[in-house]
């Protein structure tokens, strides 16, 4: 009775962020069918989870890897379903990060983003006074926002156009 209720009961991180991870996939299932979803509330939930994943570096770089996964294919899922099908005029200000790099620390561009920022690739803006601006390998991303290896920068949108058919 005593080893049945104990069965029944979450007792690690790891039981928690893997059952919240099979809700996010569900939730990417339905997403994919193109039913609306939350997706940043049980995203965030994990985000925040996996630091208690376990003790061991290799454990929370697992966690930070399934992370980026999730966010990675919740992204493709929208690129596949038509979400994000604009063009967007955006100012992008670096938060924090290295001072005399491609974009100084508090300053800010304003241009057309190529695409969404996406975890695993490079985000690049066509500047409105000529030239590309290309960040590091995007690690994160979060409304607003998104982080490099070395860099947070805050995105405002500031026009947005739908693509023609």
């Amino acid at each position: 009775m005593v080893q049945q209720e104990r069965r029944n009961t979450i007792r690690r991180g790891s039981d928690r962020a893997l059952k919240h991870t099979v809700e996010i996939l569900k939730l990417l299932d339905r997403m994919f069918k193109g039913q609306k979803v939350d997706f940043g509330e049980y995203y965030a939930d994990l985000v925040g989870m996996r630091s208690s994943l376990g003790r061991r570096e290799e454990d929370r770089a697992l966690a930070e890897e399934l992370c980026s996964a999730l966010e990675a294919l919740a992204a493709d899922i929208q690129a596949l379903t038509g979400e994000n099908k604009t063009l967007r005029r955006i100012r992008l200000t670096k938060m924090s990060g290295k001072r005399h790099a491609a974009l100084d620390l508090q300053s800010s561009l304003v241009g057309w983003e190529e695409s969404r920022p996406r975890v695993g690739s490079n985000y690049t803006v066509f500047k409105d006074e000529g030239g590309v601006f290309r960040s590091a390998v995007v690690i994160r991303v979060a409304e607003g926002e998104f982080q490099t290896r070395n860099s947070i920068y805050k995105v405002e949108i500031l026009e947005e156009r739908a693509l023609p058919s």
